[in-house]
């Protein structure tokens, strides 16, 4: 990886975990057990699930380096699964996921067993992951009379700001 597509994915990464920072910020318990229209997940389940799959994910690139992270849900995260409903547990989580990705990608020497042309198509990829269960967890408020995050806030540092 190049020190330019370094910096730039580190700073990708960064925006990601604020956004998240201030998402779970706004999140009280009660919040956490909405769930998305249609029997979908609740919204605990959406935030483990966002740092599950990168976890999930990290180990096909780097075997060990997901398997010291701590996750939030029991039973398996593909089936119907119980989440922690900590919204500051939640943001921990995440950022330490966060953290752990970007470091084993941009030292990773190849693919691992990862289907991703790249280390960093991968980060990319979780990186979208992360913005559509985001946006989920908007819905899952919404629909179930919640007031959302300040937009400014949520979207500033994707920004820049």
């Amino acid at each position: 990886m190049t020190p330019e597509t370094r910096a730039v994915l580190a700073t990708a990464v960064e925006a990601n975990s604020r956004v998240n920072d201030v998402l779970c910020a706004h999140l009280t318990p009660e919040m956490m057990r909405a769930r998305t229209p249609g029997g979908g997940m609740t919204v605990a389940q959406h935030l483990a699930h966002m740092a599950g799959v990168t976890q999930e994910w990290l180990s096909l690139l780097d075997e060990g380096a997901a398997s010291p992270l701590p996750i939030l849900y029991e039973g398996t995260l593909w089936d119907t699964f119980t989440a922690q409903e900590d919204p500051a547990r939640a943001a921990e989580v995440l950022r330490e996921v966060w953290a752990a990705a970007f470091e084993t990608t941009a030292n990773a020497g190849g693919t691992g067993k990862l289907s991703h042309p790249s280390p960093a198509q991968f980060l990319l990829h979780m990186l979208t992951h992360d913005a559509h269960h985001r946006g989920q967890v908007l819905l899952a408020l919404k629909v179930n009379g919640f007031p959302l995050p300040d937009e400014e806030a949520l979207w500033g540092p994707l920004r820049g700001e």
